[in-house]
């Protein structure tokens, strides 16, 4: 029994050379593709909120002129990628900590903006006595959501390094704010462990005063007709007109007239 192999004949043909140089180049074109895809690098989620911010800070009042970076992050955190751009606002006037939202998908989380001092030189004559911070610590377990009051809280000194431009000091701030997770006992309060509470609810009613400080005092109810926290301007209806008003809340279910 015999086998026979086809063997390819007239090898150097013209045509056979055409099809040679079009598998060549073919080649040839799918390695240079595959090199320039490994040379593409996608900024992670983090270096987009770092970009961001900076965009943001350049056209604040707060931090125009200044050189800003994002602080790291507490290592549990992690920052999802934002389909949409980040929406940024700082809810403590007097310290650097920024709320970053992101509507798709829905998220937020507290960071800090470091202008340069979390990164001065160390001391290291002084490495061995390392500065105490006045903090706010938690008495007790606080779960995620509670309405936060001064009770709660006791002022203790603890070293915070890493931590300066993250802590809060002043009970004053914490009026009318909430938790974003649960706080042990003795642990200090951060910016990011709070947000605004919303005191007024959409649907709820509300009680609403105008003329306050022009020499009368007027009030009325009007329904919400959107959430909100303290100090924020809301979107409310007369109950009795039907008539649209701007409210700025000033408590539970309270507001008044812009």
């Amino acid at each position: 029994m015999t086998m026979q192999m086809p063997c390819l004949k007239n090898a150097d043909t013209p045509r056979f050379k055409q099809w040679g140089l079009w598998l060549g180049a073919c080649v040839l074109s799918q390695a240079q593709l595959g090199f320039a895809a490994d040379l593409v690098t996608t900024d992670t989620a983090f270096e987009v909120l770092q970009k961001q911010a900076q965009q943001w800070a350049a056209s604040h009042p707060s931090f125009q002129g200044k050189q800003v970076q994002v602080a790291p992050l507490d290592p549990r955190i992690t920052v999802q990628n934002c389909q949409q751009t980040m929406q940024f606002e700082q809810p403590f006037s007097n310290q650097p900590a920024l709320r970053v939202r992101c509507a798709q998908p829905a998220w937020q989380l507290f960071v800090n903006l470091n202008t340069g001092q979390a990164f001065a030189p160390v001391n290291r004559a002084n490495a061995a006595a390392p500065v105490l911070h006045k903090v706010l610590v938690s008495k007790e377990l606080l779960k995620r959501g509670t309405v936060i009051t001064p009770a709660m809280f006791s002022v203790a000194e603890m070293p915070a390094a890493g931590m300066e431009n993250q802590i809060i000091s002043d009970i004053k701030i914490i009026k009318n704010m909430e938790l974003v997770r649960d706080l042990t006992p003795n642990t200090p309060l951060r910016s990011y462990d709070v947000k605004n509470a919303v005191l007024v609810k959409r649907g709820q009613e509300v009680q609403v005063t105008a003329g306050e400080g022009q020499g009368f005092s007027i009030t009325m109810r009007a329904e919400a007709l959107q959430d909100g926290g303290w100090g924020e301007q809301i979107r409310l209806k007369n109950v009795e007109s039907g008539r649209s008003l701007q409210g700025v809340i000033t408590g539970p279910n309270a507001a008044k007239l812009r």
